[in-house]
């Protein structure tokens, strides 16, 4: 990854004697990054992100570069503007092979041209080009987009701005020709290196009739002025600056975000299909029946075990597997599942029924888990769980574990769809530079949820918070009504009613008529035996004017989401107008630009594809692009220059840099004071260790009063007699959830399902739960 902080001369990569995919060794050039210029602006649920990079061609030669930048998956690129030297060009939104002739035509003709495309194998990397830039010119490039934001497991709305775009990893069966934008290129590309600092610039604003309480940051120290009525905020970075080694991000918690919120925008008179109209974007929270929650469920855990997991992200996927182990529930079928290069099953059979055996296997496997597998080919595994059929009457659920750095987003997510009737698929991201496209696309489209880590120790409160939605039973039959005035003309777009959560963030996007009132929302449907029904008036919806028309094309976006994840031939058509309508680029479609009035600079300009020096395995949003096999010295190396490493085959050169695994122990990231529990030494403090708690749960969601003792630091006399019971272990087990009430509170999100557990274990004995608890209670406060 280069990280954006670093410009300047270019100099010689160390490159070996070997092309890579034809291109020579690089030449010395000198292209300078001056500036990175971002200004964010959140209105409630949804993000306008603007980018300004300026370039100046130090040479006396006209050039042809190419850059690379990460997005997410869902954000809507709509707008590309250029100002070479005082002149602005604006980009039209074109069918792509028109957009990619337009390009050549023009730079082969001595003109200034510039070209912006969807990566051909995933939506989450955007390719710009810029032809004939003249020597000596100054270039400013403005892109556009729009972002979807959700309310996350934690109650914040997360805005999130890829700043890192890491080496995927190349399953032997993909031909280099399948992941090179080849197409709009004039000439051999050279590499340059760009290694002096500019100036890196990020403000946001705040706003949309939401109380905010507060605003943080996963990373940064951020300056953040709220309005005396908290209604805005105006946030900036700090004096220290941002350094581009990780994505940039913002928390916003709003007051009360779990709130209904309807906005309908005004569309656009003059413009064509779904711009003429308005649009609705719907936010809420459906509520489920109390018992929603199915035993019957076969649940398979997916973990990432290649080389680029090691360290901190390898230790806490350990410790969530330990959590995720301890909260199943009794009756339920499962199976562990560790990939990179290779996969292994824990039950290479099948998945087993959860017993006290089974889970005793589970966690020896849990106690050896390093990140010791090399690359990350995700599809063989994906591939093995679909060879067998789920077990009859229970449903399948998968949930993955990953960074997500592959190539072959696409494969992996049509194999998801065609199975999406009988397996549904979560997945979280970890770390900076996963693919969005891999982790949002494979939960849209195996029918399930998806989160983003970029803190490990929230990785097990996201995950935790999927599996709940994964014990949830599947919405049935979900209908998406509205009472409007005069009837008809609705649209729902996606034209397929969203997959339904109880309690999380629901978004949907409704086209209608300019002179339709939407009096009323109704969504219903199916959970299990029990109907559900959540009603929502239309004197609630606020209306608005954008004339960047932000919802208009986010509703744009997610039909074109659907559209790829279906990836039929006869929606093409619709695909591509519905792009040209709305200037979202998708696949198909290519955002173009010609300078006609400048002077042509003469044929054939010297092509380049540039980069940064690393920070890790990876490059950054904005970087120009190096040959696929390009690989930075180590991980860890910050101003190093890039070099080429000779690879004996294409499958193994995006793997990620080896690296000794850490070593890994039974309590995941508890470190010294893990490794004393396991060799018997001096016991843990459990009031800061939340897994060495989890860790002495049996498998009926018990604690015996010895392991109480050992968590509350209390003497055993004192808790063996300190009140009447029915059975010793429902009174040790009322203890040890009064004890996570009292010390892990903040975490309850992620005990919560053990503590159900555990609940259920006293109530099969006999005992009365409540005067246990207030029993426990007491005792834990008078001590």
């Amino acid at each position: 990854m280069a990280p954006w902080g670093l410009i300047g001369r270019a100099q010689v990569a160390d490159v070996s004697e070997q092309t890579v995919f034809g291109f020579e060794p690089p030449k010395v050039h000198v292209v300078t990054l001056k500036a990175v210029d971002i200004n964010v602006t959140v209105r409630g649920f949804a993000a306008r992100v603007d980018a300004s990079l300026t370039y100046h061609n130090a040479t006396d030669n006209a050039l042809e570069l190419e850059f690379r930048m990460p997005v997410d998956e869902g954000a809507a690129v709509y707008k590309f503007e250029a100002v070479i030297d005082g002149r602005k060009i604006s980009a039209q939104c074109l069918e792509k092979k028109k957009a990619e002739k337009i390009y050549k035509d023009a730079v082969q003709s001595g003109h200034t041209a510039f070209l912006a495309r969807e990566d051909v194998l995933t939506a989450d990397t955007f390719h710009l080009a810029l032809g004939n830039l003249p020597g000596g010119s100054q270039a400013e490039l403005h892109l556009s987009m729009m972002m979807e934001l959700k309310v996350k497991t934690d109650g914040a709305v997360s805005f999130t701005l890829p700043t890192v775009l890491n080496p995927r990893y190349c399953p032997r069966d993909i031909s280099p020709s399948q992941h090179t934008e080849s197409v709009a290129r004039t000439g051999n590309f050279e590499t340059v290196i760009v290694s002096e600092a500019y100036t890196f610039g990020i403000n946001a604003k705040v706003q949309g009739g939401h109380v905010i309480a507060r605003i943080t940051s996963h990373h940064e120290s951020l300056n953040v002025e709220l309005s005396d009525d908290s209604m805005s905020a105006e946030v900036t970075q700090d004096s220290g600056g941002f350094k581009p080694d990780h994505d940039w991000s913002m928390l916003i918690y709003y007051a009360n975000p779990y709130k209904t919120h309807i906005i309908r925008e005004s569309g656009d008179r003059a413009g064509t299909g779904l711009m003429k109209d308005d649009l609705v974007m719907v936010n809420l929270h459906p509520e489920f029946p109390e018992e929603s929650y199915s035993h019957r469920n076969e649940i398979l855990f997916v973990v990432d075990r290649s080389g680029s997991m090691q360290g901190d992200s390898i230790q806490s996927a350990c410790a969530t597997l330990l959590l995720f182990l301890k909260s199943l529930p009794t009756g339920c079928y499962f199976n562990v599942i560790s990939f990179g290069s290779t996969h292994s099953l824990l039950f290479p059979g099948g998945s087993q029924e959860y017993t006290e055996e089974t889970l005793k296997k589970a966690l020896e496997l849990h106690s050896t888990i390093e990140a010791d597998m090399g690359g990350t080919e995700i599809l063989q595994p994906i591939k093995q769980i679909y060879s067998t059929p789920p077990k009859p009457g229970y449903a399948r659920q998968i949930i993955l574990l990953t960074d997500g750095q592959v190539f072959n987003v696409d494969q992996v997510k049509e194999l998801v769809r065609c199975h999406a009737h009988e397996t549904r698929v979560f997945a979280v991201g970890i770390g900076d530079g996963a693919s969005t496209a891999l982790v949002y696309g494979l939960a849209r489209a195996g029918h399930g949820r998806a989160e983003m880590v970029y803190q490990q120790d929230k990785l097990q409160l996201k995950v935790m918070g999927l599996v709940r939605s994964m014990l949830q039973e599947s919405a049935q039959d979900v209908k998406i009504s509205f009472d409007v005035d005069p009837p008809g003309g609705i649209k729902l777009i996606p034209k397929n009613p969203p997959i339904i959560f109880g309690g999380q963030h629901l978004i949907m996007y409704v086209r209608v008529p300019t002179s339709t009132e939407v009096k009323s929302i109704t969504v219903s449907g199916v959970v299990g035996n029990a109907e559900f029904k959540n009603c929502y008036s239309g004197s609630d919806i606020v209306t608005i004017h954008d004339e960047e028309k932000t919802l208009h094309r986010l509703a744009a976006r997610a039909q074109i989401n659907e559209w790829q994840i279906d990836n039929e031939e006869d929606v093409v058509e619709d695909m591509i107008t519905l792009s040209l309508a709305t200037g979202v680029v998708c696949r198909r479609t290519a955002l173009v630009g010609v300078d006609q009035d400048m002077k042509p600079v003469g044929h054939n300009p010297e092509s380049i594809a540039m980069s940064a020096p690393p920070r890790s395995a990876g490059f950054s949003f904005g970087s120009m692009s190096l040959p696929l096999s390009a690989q930075p010295r180590s991980r860890g190396s910050s101003f190093g220059l890039l070099r080429h490493e000779p690879s004996a085959s294409f499958g193994n050169c995006l793997q990620e840099a080896s690296c000794a695994s850490a070593e890994m122990d039974v309590y995941g990231d508890m470190g010294e004071e893990a490794e004393s529990i396991s060799e018997g030494h001096s016991p843990v403090d459990y009031g800061k260790n939340l897994m060495a708690v989890v860790s002495l749960q049996k498998f009926d969601g018990s604690w015996i009063l010895e392991d109480a003792v050992k968590i509350t630091s209390l003497p055993h006399s004192l808790l063996a007699g300190a009140t009447m019971y029915k059975n010793e272990t429902s009174w040790a087990t009322s203890l040890v959830l009064a004890f996570l009430e009292t010390k892990y509170s903040a975490e309850k999100d992620e005990w919560a399902l053990l503590a159900n557990k555990a609940r259920m274990f006293i109530a099969r004995c006999g005992d009365n739960l409540e005067a246990l608890m207030v029993a426990a209670r007491k005792v834990l406060a008078e001590n």
